[in-house]
């Protein structure tokens, strides 16, 4: 490009400003160009008509040199001097060449401007082709934004799902495990009258004394004191009271029952330093102790040597203000509780409750007074006797309490290694083998098995609902769980132990505790209803024994 057109341009240019853009800017070179030949058309113009003036309109470039000399010399141009005449020719000689040579930039400056314009054409392709590439591109990065906000939305959602499940999950095991914790505890808390009269009790409540022999259980207990002291030196007991068992009672397993009484009635010269002697975890040493097993409680005589030891420990009751109670736990696992309600004074909130609350009354066993007669009893000295003297806060005013146990399986010689469970190993139907629940499998041969088995038990409404949960197991509407497993496997092994013993299927017998203990022991289990019972079954055998 010559460089007085390309300053031409230059200079057109600066008066637009700065371009865009690649295609704005060649824009504006296209415009400038445009300007640039217009001027140059204006300038042809005038150019070209100095350069006609001297041939009066003619092309100058049509008439020879020659022909201006030739007209020159004889003057028949014109009437000017030659100098003049010369002067003019030239002038339009000069304005030919002019105007010829802005036409050449005129062709050039228009050969220039189809040339930008391809390079716009191609710019503003590119331009558009970019364009579509950057919003596709755009879209492209706006769909991949999208798809990764829906999926943190959803990992969100799907995180607070699990989360939520979880935490429903926990709470069910939690409100599962605190349920179980309630129903154990509730099975094995005593609720007890606080002082005063002789009570047989369950966990579920008082159990009722008949009167029908005519004479009353206190009256027993003096007259067996009484028979007990004519004899001297040898290993003697007395029956107080029979006990007999509902048929309601179900799956064979039998309550535990305690029997207390005003410590005083067994034991007239106890101490009066009771609370120390709880405070180190000692005994007293008393006369006469209470032995209770399945049939009845019997009245022991204690002996220095070679007999029942006349030793008996002393606990320390304490006063729980929030359930207006004095209570005791036991060691046991699970232990016992025994608590002892008082009704405080409704105007009173620092009163020393002083009046007994009344306790439910469980009609599956009842105690019923029998006639006194001393008979020998040469084991006497080989009794586990879970008795103690319990002793209220020094503030009560309340006297001491005199409470056993009862072992409600007779012959059991030996404590469960795993269940921790009283029986007799020898009547239990063969030795104890190393069995495994946890690979157990439901079967509906096995489900049969379990039917007959639990058949010969009173109705349990907590067997029923084990069973209906193994035929779910079966059906695929429910996944077995460690509960099931236990319970499926522990009636199939017990059945079995059953037929070993001899007892016919559909027969309950008298075997069921020896056979259930070794049966744990087969399996290494505790004897925990927790392990074999949902929450729910738990639930329904508390409602069905206890009614409540």
């Amino acid at each position: 490009m010559p460089t007085s057109i390309a300053q031409s341009i230059y200079s057109i240019e600066q008066a637009e400003g700065n371009a865009e853009n690649e295609v704005a800017q060649i824009e504006k070179h296209i415009r400038s160009i445009d300007t640039l030949i217009a001027q140059k058309a204006q300038a042809y113009t005038a150019q070209q008509k100095i350069a006609d003036k001297y041939y009066y309109g003619h092309d100058f470039f049509s008439h020879p040199t020659s022909q201006f000399i030739s007209d020159a010399i004889s003057g028949s141009k014109t009437n000017y001097p030659p100098d003049k005449n010369y002067k003019e020719w030239y002038a339009s000689l000069e304005a030919a060449y002019a105007a010829k040579y802005s036409n050449l930039e005129i062709d050039y400056l228009n050969a220039l401007k189809q040339n930008l314009q391809q390079q716009a054409n191609q710019a503003r392709a590119d331009a558009e082709a970019k364009r579509i590439t950057d919003e596709a591109a755009a879209m492209a990065a706006r769909i991949a934004a999208e798809t990764a906000e829906q999926a943190r939305l959803a990992a969100e959602e799907e995180a607070q799902r699990v989360a939520a499940e979880a935490a429903a999950d926990a709470a069910r095991v939690a409100a599962r495990v605190a349920a179980e914790a309630a129903a154990i505890k509730a099975a094995r808390t005593f609720r007890l009258p606080a002082a005063g009269a002789t009570q047989l009790s369950t966990a579920a409540g008082s159990i009722v004394i008949t009167t029908g022999s005519g004479i009353t259980l206190e009256a027993a207990i003096q007259a067996a004191k009484v028979a007990l002291g004519t004899v001297v030196g040898a290993a003697t007991a007395v029956g107080i009271g029979a006990l007999t068992y509902s048929e309601s009672l179900g799956n064979g397993e039998l309550p535990t029952t305690m029997l207390d009484l005003p410590a005083k009635d067994l034991a007239p010269n106890l101490p009066a330093d009771l609370l120390n002697v709880a405070a180190v975890g000692g005994t007293v040493d008393v006369p006469y102790r209470i032995y209770g097993d399945q049939s009845k409680y019997s009245v022991l005589v204690t002996q220095a040597t070679g007999g029942l030891t006349s030793a008996v420990p002393v606990m320390a009751l304490v006063l729980d203000p929030v359930a207006n109670a004095y209570t005791f736990t036991t060691t046991d696992t699970p232990p016992i509780t025994l608590t002892f309600p008082i009704a405080v004074p409704g105007d009173s909130s620092t009163a020393t409750p002083a009046q007994p609350t009344e306790t439910p009354v469980y009609a599956g066993i009842t105690l019923s007074p029998v006639e006194i007669k001393v008979e020998s009893f040469p084991i006497a000295g080989q009794l586990n006797i879970r008795d103690g003297i319990y002793v209220y806060p020094a503030d009560s005013g309340l006297p001491p309490i005199y409470a056993v146990f009862s072992s409600p399986y007779e012959g059991a010689t030996t404590k469960g290694e795993h269940s921790g469970r009283m029986y007799n190993p020898d009547e239990a139907g063969g030795p104890t083998q190393d069995l495994d629940w946890t690979t157990a499998s439901v079967s509906e041969e096995g489900i049969d098995l379990v039917k007959l088995h639990t058949r010969r038990f009173a109705p349990s409404d907590a067997n029923k609902i084990m069973i209906d949960r193994l035929e779910k197991i079966l059906s695929g509407q429910i996944t077995i769980t460690d509960v099931d497993k236990r319970f499926y496997t522990h009636e199939i092994r017990e059945l079995e132990r059953y037929r070993a013993l001899g007892v016919a299927d559909g027969v309950e017998g008298k075997v069921w505790n020896n056979a259930h203990a070794a049966t744990l022991e087969d399996y290494k289990l505790r004897d925990a209803d927790d392990l074999f019972y949902t929450p729910e079954a738990i639930a329904a055998e508390i409602k069905q024994v206890y009614g409540e």
